[in-house]
């Protein structure tokens, strides 16, 4: 590894937390604004279930992605270069 090449390692409790922020920042965006927009309009509980399937499924694809693009990083610090 060169010098001016950034450490991309990650240690367990920085990735715990990290994926931890990752699925609850959708559950709560989501979640919420689905029961503030049932009560709002008095519609309980449609939104709540497109809010908790939104951020379900945003959740798993930024998940995904991020583990893609560690495995990645894994990957490339682990093959020789030629």
């Amino acid at each position: 590894m060169k010098k001016n090449e950034p450490n991309k390692q990650w240690s367990p409790y920085s990735l715990a937390l990290n994926i931890g922020y990752m699925i609850v920042t959708p559950i709560l965006v989501f979640g919420i604004g689905g029961v503030l927009l049932d009560k709002y309009l008095k519609v309980f509980p449609i939104f709540t279930f497109i809010g908790f399937f939104l951020a379900m499924t945003s959740g798993l694809v930024i998940v995904y992605k991020k583990s893609k693009d560690m495995i990645e990083g894994i990957n490339s610090q682990t093959t020789p270069k030629k």
